[in-house]
């Protein structure tokens, strides 16, 4: 069985981990990059930050800031970025490429997968950074080359130490992403139960028209 990426950075040790490079950038050069205006490639990664809607509230120098203490690392397809009941340790977002969530539903015969396609611009893995020790929930497979920018647990840690305000915005940011999430979820759960309750009178009615 192939190793994660997750799994290798934590054998590895996070501060020595030559497989994730820190992103880096100096004050110009990040906002030249970021610039809509500017000749660079449209797919910078400073441009890449600023388009993020998690990150809308963070101001230039902030995302600068923010991008000292992440990562970034190149997937060929097939490679796993993390298994389902792993101790997770990253957040990321798709830079490039599309990443797949595996889960297996043991509701299921046999425990059946289901699939859910991440594209570029999308997030995941943010119940790392938000709750310690948490297990992840399902495995996350590069369907094609990909690319991720992503922060680490100690990342965060240090980012807490040196940049607590950012730091606030970003645990923010994810927490209201997460309610969200949760409320979408809560309304599809209350629409398909309104649907059972009407299906279970029609057979009710159904059974007594036939009696």
């Amino acid at each position: 069985m192939a190793s994660s990426y997750e799994k290798e950075i934590k054998e590895t040790g996070i501060r020595d981990n030559a497989l994730s490079s820190k992103l880096d950038f100096g004050m110009m050069k990040y906002l030249w990059m970021a610039n809509p205006l500017s000749r660079v490639r449209k797919d910078s990664i400073p441009r890449f930050l600023r388009n993020v809607e998690l990150l809308k509230n963070f101001s230039d120098n902030e995302l600068r800031i923010l991008a000292k203490f992440m990562h970034s690392r190149k997937f060929a397809e097939g490679d796993i970025v993390f298994r389902e009941g792993e101790i997770g340790i990253g957040f990321y977002f798709i830079f490039s490429g599309i990443i797949e969530l595996a889960k297996v539903d043991f509701s299921q015969e046999a425990g059946e997968e289901k699939f859910i396609a991440l594209e570029e611009f999308s997030y995941f893995g943010e119940m790392a950074l938000l709750q310690d020790g948490t297990h992840r929930s399902a495995t996350a497979i590069a369907k094609n080359r990909a690319e991720l920018v992503g922060i680490f647990k100690p990342d965060l840690e240090h980012l807490i130490e040196n940049h607590p305000v950012i730091a606030a915005k970003l645990i923010q940011s994810i927490s209201l992403a997460l309610a969200d999430r949760l409320y979408n979820l809560t309304e599809e759960a209350s629409k398909m139960s309104r649907r059972l309750r009407k299906l279970e009178k029609q057979l009710e009615q159904n059974q007594e028209v036939k009696i």
